[in-house]
């Protein structure tokens, strides 16, 4: 295994190609220059009162805090600018970061110039950087992982035996948890590791089992004691005992995420069915109030028990959408859609699927089993607890930077002509080119939607003269464009009902201000109000003030008058 040693002599190589495709992910920022991600509006909206020494709505949301919290550091720093584009410039850094981690990860294993290579690759990954250019977590959730990586390799040497490196192993996940709350499922791949550093591979031993037990409790202890406030903190909000507040409905909407139709409609769905007590109509979110109807909840037994022959069918389903579509569309993205128009693509798309199977198995005859351990104890945890609910992309994107170290790993041991493996970087780098170009076509027209709700939360922040005013001002849309660029800083979901009346009775309990209705997203996601979109409606608690029309999306904007 090769040494990490005269990293600074490849320093300048490293800094030059960051500079540059900094700069690339830097010009693309115009690309999303609409916040056109509901996420998006959380990490910045819990930023905004984080910055303010402030947990207002801090404790409605269901994300990890951690992304947010370094957006409201960054933002008091950088006073200058907006904190959309102070987060997209965060993004920038934590990317750096994460290609130096990388940059280290492949010091152990790769040459120079094949790790320099690895970098670019990381780069011009199109997957990556439509996450570096979107505030959402996968921007802190990807170096960090890298960052235990990195540390799992250095402490396998070690055979882990001291114990503040049992303690910082709990303080990465104790950190991946706070970014997403369902990276405790990865003190699974901890145990893994320490499984194996333990057994020691030719001298089995009871002690080595002992060992192994000792330091899994002692990372358990470490984690829960770290952990502890936030939890006692989301118990005296929901009454329960978990580690997310986000549970009960996330088990209802993977019974409902039964087919291809991978939107929020489910997903909205599902809070819907579990707030039968109506507590849709005092919060916006389930996990805002107590439960009052407890026999409601859905717990993970319900989930699992109540029907063993759909459980299993379910997980079927998902292990075969998650290796035959979900992880080729991490590693090929969207450009699997070419070979749609033209199978001839198919064989050049899949070159870098066919990649990571040789790195594997070379990585494996050379006994770089570190490793494939380390990997393997992460991914099989990962593709086991997800397929048990429902599937997305974003949950194995972690991944894609270890996938690129498999390649170029393959690309640096096979036994080629030195041209040959020129060739082989080139087509590599041309289909990362082609890959960036479907990215930049598929998104560059998303602005035109959104140019009417442009014009709406302009209008409204004409109406409102006072800026004091519009960060109370409180606004009911399905999605927070227009909310979140009239400068408020609450978010309030158009409830998923068909009866107007308790969508009046929502925003009276609440005091809602506007409500705002479109065409975007109402045809789809609220089709049962789309009668709100006519022009002849009319209600004594909404008052119509103006109506938006632009390439054929339509905005209404509603008073409430009670």
């Amino acid at each position: 295994m090769k040494t990490c040693k005269n990293f600074s002599k490849y320093n300048y190589p490293l800094l030059l190609i960051i500079l540059l495709w900094s700069l690339f992910h830097e010009l693309l920022f115009w690309v999303n220059e609409i916040l056109k991600n509901a996420d998006s509006f959380a990490y910045l909206q819990m930023s905004y009162h984080f910055k303010n020494l402030s947990l207002a709505w801090f404790w409605t949301w269901w994300f990890g805090f951690l992304y947010s919290l370094l957006i409201a550091i960054s933002d008091v720093v950088t006073f200058w600018l907006n904190e959309y584009y102070i987060a997209l410039y965060l993004n920038i850094i934590l990317f750096w970061v994460g290609a130096v981690l990388l940059y280290k990860i492949g010091k152990f294993y790769l040459e120079e110039k094949y790790n320099l290579f690895l970098i670019i690759l990381f780069y011009l990954s199109p997957i990556l950087l439509s996450f570096n250019i979107t505030i959402l977590s996968e921007n802190v959730y990807i170096p960090l992982f890298l960052g235990l990586v990195l540390f799992l390799i250095k402490a396998w040497k070690e055979w882990l035996k001291k114990t503040k490196n049992l303690f910082y192993l709990s303080l990465f996940i104790t950190l991946f948890y706070f970014t997403r709350a369902e990276a405790f499922i990865y003190l699974g791949s901890i145990f893994i590791v320490l499984f194996f550093h333990s057994i020691n591979y030719k001298k089995i031993k009871v002690s080595n089992f002992i060992d192994f037990f000792k330091k899994s409790i002692l990372i358990i202890v470490f984690f829960f004691l770290l952990v502890s406030p936030y939890i006692l903190y989301l118990h005296s909000i929901t009454w329960d005992w978990w580690l997310t507040n986000k549970g009960s409905s996330n088990l209802r909407q993977a019974e409902l995420r039964w087919s291809e139709k991978m939107d929020d409609e489910w997903f909205e769905q599902a809070v819907w069915e579990l707030t039968i007590d109506n507590h849709h109509l005092k919060s916006w979110f389930v996990g805002w109030l107590k439960y009052e109807k407890w026999e409601e909840r859905w717990w993970l037994k319900d989930y699992l028990l109540a029907n063993p022959q759909d459980t299993i069918s379910r997980i079927f389903r998902n292990q075969i959408k998650f290796y035959t579509k979900n992880l080729p569309e991490i590693i090929i993205w969207d450009a699997i859609k070419l070979y749609q128009k033209s199978y001839l693509f198919l064989p050049i798309l899949l070159i870098p699927l066919f990649l990571v199977v040789f790195g594997m198995y070379k990585m494996f005859v050379k006994k770089e089993y570190e490793f494939l351990i380390i990997f393997f104890s992460f991914f099989s945890i990962a593709s086991l607890f997800f397929t048990l609910f429902f599937v997305l992309n974003r949950y194995f994107l972690i991944f894609l930077p270890l996938f690129l170290v498999f390649i170029v790993y393959w690309l640096q041991e096979i036994k080629l002509s030195k041209i040959t493996k020129i060739i082989t970087a080139s087509i590599l780098i041309g289909i990362y080119l082609v890959w960036n170009y479907v990215y930049y076509n598929s998104v560059k027209t998303d602005d035109a939607k959104y140019e009417v709700k442009k014009i709406a939360w302009e209008y409204i922040k004409k109406m409102t003269t006072q800026n004091s005013k519009l960060a109370t001002l409180r606004i009911m849309e399905r999605f927070p464009v227009v909310t979140y660029y009239s400068w408020t800083k609450q978010r309030w979901i158009t409830p998923y009902t068909d009866n107007l009346g308790n969508l009046i009775e929502y925003a009276k309990y609440n005091k809602i201000d506007y409500l705002v209705v479109d065409t975007l997203d109402f045809k789809t996601y609220r089709p049962k109000l789309d009668f709100l979109l006519k022009d002849d409606f009319e209600n004594e608690s909404l008052h119509k003030i103006q109506t938006f029309q632009v390439n054929n999306q339509k905005v209404i904007l509603y008073k409430f008058t009670f």
